[in-house]
C-alpha cells in the first residue's frame, strides 16, 4: 500500500471480489460485510466455520491472502474504533481504539509554537471521541483518557476541561434543530489568508492590529491570519554524514583537462570513483590508505622489541621469514590480461595522444537523478548545450521533448 495508486487499485479489486463472491459468502454464513479499502468488518452466524469463509476468500486469487482476527472479551477493533458487544444489550457500543504501540506523545505544552497548535492537539481528540463514542459511559472514559494524555504532556487540567466543554457545547448546538442560523444574503465577504511568523506574544499583538486595520481599510475582505512557528532546531543540524562526491552515485559529472581545459561530461549510476577509474584515474587519486599503510609498516619495523604492541597472532609467525615466490612462466598471461583490461575511454585516449594530465580530483557533480532514463536525458541536455570537446557522442538518448536542447541559463553549469 505504499504506492499512490495502491488504495485505488485495492478498492477496485475488493469491489470485484465482493461482486463475484458475495452470494457464496452469504450461503457460507456471512450476515454483515462492511469494508473500508482492504479492511473488512464481518458478522457470521454462530454455526459458521471461520476457516471455510477464509478458504473461499483465499481461493479467489493466488496473490491475495486474507487474515482474520476474532473478537476478544466481547470486543473487536476495526480501524480506530473498538466495537463492543455487551451481553445485556442487542446494540453494539463503540469507543476509541489505540494500538499497543501508541506512546501518547503529542505537542508539548512548553513547545514554542502558537497556542492554536496546542488547542488543536486537544480539540482533535475531543472531536474524535464525540464522533466515535456511542454511549455516555464510553465518552466519559475517553474524556478521562484525554485528560491523562494531556497532563502527561504538560497541559494544565483547566485548559483540557475548557476544550472538552467547548466541544460538548458545539455538539449539543449542532444536534439542536431549533438553533439553525440562516446565512445573511448580500453580506458574503471574500476570504483571504495571511501568514505571520510566530515569535511569541508580539505575534498576537500584530495579528490584532492587522485585523483592526483591515476592517477599516478593506471591510469587504474577511482576512484570516494564521501563524507559523520557526523551523525546528533539528533542521539546522545534519543527522547524517555528508557523502563525499567521489562516493556519490546516480550523477552527471564533468572532468576537465589541466593543460588544455577541454572537458568531458558523463553519467554513472554507480559510485563516481568506479567510473573515474574506468576512465583511467589512478587509484591513489582518492585513496589515502597506501600512505597510512606505509607509515604503519615503518612503525612495525622500527619497533621490534618485545614491549611494543604487535598485531601478529604469535611470535612464531612474527619471526618467520616470508618469501614471495615469483612465477616467471605466467608473464605472457599477465600481459594478455593487462591488454584485455586496458581502459577504453576518450579521457584515456586524450592523455595518451597529447600527454596532458586530467584533473581527476577536481571533477564536478553537475546533476543528480535516481531514475536511469532521466539521468540519460540530463546528460544529453548538458552535452548538447555545452558541447564538451572530449565527448565522442552528442547525446545518450533521443531528446523527444526538447529536440534542440535547452539554453545554458536553464541548466546547471558543469564547469562550476
Amino acid at each position: 500500500m505504499g504506492a499512490p495508486l495502491a488504495p485505488v487499485i485495492a478498492d477496485i479489486f475488493m469491489a470485484h471480489l465482493e461482486t463475484t463472491l458475495m452470494d457464496q459468502l452469504k450461503q457460507s454464513g456471512v450476515c454483515e460485510w462492511h469494508r473500508y479499502v482492504d479492511d473488512t468488518f464481518v458478522l457470521l452466524e454462530p454455526t459458521t466455520n471461520v476457516a471455510d469463509v477464509l478458504t473461499i476468500l483465499n481461493n479467489f486469487h493466488a496473490s491475495i491472502k486474507f487474515t482474520y482476527e476474532l473478537e476478544k472479551d466481547h470486543s473487536l477493533p476495526f480501524l480506530d474504533v473498538r466495537v463492543i458487544r455487551p451481553q445485556n444489550s442487542q446494540q453494539f457500543e463503540t469507543t476509541i481504539y489505540r494500538k499497543p504501540t501508541f506512546t501518547g506523545l503529542m505537542t508539548n505544552w512548553h513547545s514554542f509554537v502558537p497556542l492554536q497548535y496546542k488547542k488543536s492537539s486537544i480539540v482533535s481528540m475531543v472531536q474524535r471521541a464525540l464522533a466515535i463514542c456511542s454511549t455516555y459511559t464510553t465518552l466519559a472514559a475517553e474524556f478521562q483518557e484525554i485528560r491523562r494524555i494531556g497532563v502527561a504532556n504538560g497541559y494544565p487540567i483547566s485548559f483540557i476541561d475548557t476544550r472538552i466543554g467547548i466541544g460538548l457545547n458545539r455538539q449539543l448546538a449542532k444536534n439542536d434543530s431549533n438553533t439553525t442560523i440562516l446565512p445573511l444574503i448580500g453580506c458574503e465577504k471574500k476570504r483571504m489568508y495571511v501568514e505571520i511568523p510566530f515569535i511569541g506574544r508580539p505575534t498576537d499583538l500584530l495579528k490584532k492590529r492587522f485585523s483592526q486595520l483591515s476592517s477599516k481599510v478593506r471591510p469587504d475582505l474577511d482576512i484570516r491570519f494564521y501563524t507559523k512557528p520557526p523551523p525546528a532546531v533539528q533542521t539546522f543540524f545534519q543527522t547524517k554524514d555528508p557523502i563525499v562526491k567521489h562516493m556519490q552515485s546516480d550523477v552527471v559529472y564533468s572532468i576537465s583537462c589541466i593543460d588544455c581545459n577541454q572537458t568531458y561530461i558523463g553519467k554513472t549510476e554507480r559510485q563516481s570513483i568506479r567510473r573515474l577509474r574506468e576512465h583511467g584515474a589512478p587509484k591513489q587519486s582518492f585513496d589515502s590508505r597506501p600512505t597510512e599503510q606505509a607509515s604503519s609498516d615503518e612503525d612495525d619495523t622500527a619497533t621490534p622489541d618485545s614491549t611494543s604492541t604487535s598485531l601478529r597472532r604469535s611470535s612464531r609467525i612474527r619471526n618467520k621469514n616470508h618469501i614471495t615466490p615469483t612465477n616467471t612462466s605466467n608473464t605472457t598471461n599477465d600481459k594478455k590480461r593487462e591488454k584485455e583490461t586496458e581502459i577504453v575511454s576518450s579521457l584515456a585516449q586524450h592523455t595518451k595522444d597529447t600527454g596532458h594530465h586530467i584533473d581527476w580530483t577536481g571533477f564536478r557533480v553537475a546533476w543528480r537523478d535516481d531514475n536511469p532514463y532521466r539521468l540519460l536525458i540530463k546528460e544529453s541536455l548538458l552535452i548538447q548545450a555545452f558541447k564538451p570537446e572530449l565527448n565522442r557522442t552528442t547525446h545518450s538518448v533521443p531528446l523527444i521533448v526538447f529536440p534542440d536542447g535547452l539554453p545554458r541559463d536553464m541548466l546547471p553549469d558543469p564547469n562550476g
